[in-house]
Formats: structure tokens, sequence, C-alpha cells
């Protein structure tokens, strides 16, 4: 036991499944979708070249599967290759560009290259293309333009308005577009956004934190404005690098 790799105990379920897959690939030698699912396995498990030998057979098949760059990208991501990454989402999305989670993971890829206004623009297409989008999307969104520089503020602000459109008292987007409006030097904004949440939640640390801001922000001392309003900034940098 002690010379067994660590991985195949801590995902015994995993293992199995891979057990159950290597059966079958006895029956069905190279079947790219065994395959591939097989890999996608291994790269849960933590096994990154086994998954990679499986995506390699996989590749020998005629013709080569349209999902194969797919399972390659989430690999390459999980492994540290966000380039990598994204070069396969984008063979992948030109043959299938209806898929969603292709979408929010080539963003990952993107937003890990510093490449915040493109990763902004496949959450908003992951968006358009869920039926139901998680609220997540809309503040990982809002998050990337807001990493992107000042310039793409508005359009943060325009993407966490569609979000609480959608879901009225989501505290992530509303904490973020309070954030977002106290960085402008906005209190009045950041004080209409506040309003809308239950005096239990007001109580909390971190919503404190933001009325008390709001007040620095409403100072009429320019000197403790200006010291507000660095502290904003600084603060939303931070949370939205998270």
């Amino acid at each position: 036991m002690l010379a067994s790799p660590l991985g195949v105990f801590s995902h015994p379920e995993i293992q199995s499944q891979i057990d159950i897959l290597g059966a079958q690939l006895l029956q069905h030698p190279g079947d790219p979708a065994l395959l591939m699912q097989r890999a996608d396995l291994y790269r849960r498990h933590g096994d990154f070249d086994s998954a990679q030998q499986d995506l390699t057979a996989a590749g020998l098949a005629e013709p080569v599967p349209a999902e194969l760059p797919f399972y390659e990208g989430r690999l390459q991501l999980d492994s540290g290759q966000p380039a990598a990454a994204e070069q396969s989402f984008s063979r992948y999305l030109a043959a299938i560009p209806l898929h969603a989670k292709a979408y929010v993971l080539r963003a990952e890829a993107r937003s890990a290259q510093g490449s915040m206004e493109q990763a902004a623009q496949d959450y908003g297409q992951a968006i358009e293309l869920s039926q139901a989008p998680a609220p997540e999307l809309y503040r990982l969104a809002a998050s990337c333009l807001v990493q992107a520089g000042d310039s793409h503020w508005p359009a943060a602000i325009k993407v966490l308005g569609s979000g609480l459109e959608r879901y009225p008292r989501e505290g992530s987007l509303l904490g973020l577009a309070v954030d977002i409006a106290l960085a402008q030097g906005d209190p009045k904004g950041a004080g209409l956004q506040i309003s809308r949440l239950p005096r239990a939640v007001l109580r909390l640390p971190q919503w404190q934190a933001r009325t008390n801001l709001a007040a620095t922000l409403s100072n009429v001392d320019p000197e403790i404005r200006n010291e507000g309003l660095h502290v904003a900034r600084e603060r939303l940098l931070a949370r939205t690098a998270d």
C-alpha cells in the first residue's frame, strides 16, 4: 500500500469508474468515446499523464472526435497550461459554438493569462447560451471587466444590472455593485443598492464595512473623501482578483 500512488486512495469512486472503463476498452480497443471518458476521469483524479495518453490515443481515431479539443482544453487548464487550453477551446467552439460550458472554461483560461476583457466576453456568451445562468456567471463577468480597467466599469455595472433583474437580492451581485459604486465615489448609488437588503443582512461585517465606507465618501472633508475613495478602489480590485 505504501508503494501505491496516493491519488488511488483519495478518489476511490473515480478509480472504480476508471477500472470499469478499462474493462470496456479491453473489449473495444481504441474506442475514442471510452478513451475520452477515461481521460476525463484521470484528469479529475489528478493523473494528468494517463489522461494525456488516453487523449492522444483518442486522437488516432478516424475521424477525430469533434469533442477531443474540449477534453484536451480541460486537461491543459487543470495542468497549468492556460494558453494551450485557450487554443483547444477555441478549436472546439469553432466547430461547436453553442456550448456554454466551453465558453466558461475558455474564460478561465483567458483570465489566467490576464486577458480580462476577452474573458468577460466569454462569460457573457455563456450567460446568453444558458437557460438559467447562475449568479456566479454574472459576478465573474463583472469582475473581469473591473480588472480590465476603469473604462470597463460601466460595462461591469450593466452586467450586474442584468444579473440583479434575474436575482434581485443575490448578495454576491449586490455586493459587487456596491463595491463598484463606492470605488467610483458614488455613495448615493451604493446606498440605493444597500437599501435593497434586509436589516439582518446589513448587520453582517462585510455590509457594515460597506455602509461605513459610503458614509466616509459622503464626508464634506475632501481629504477624508479621497482617503475613502482610495480604500474603496483597493478593496474592489482585491475582491475581483480572487
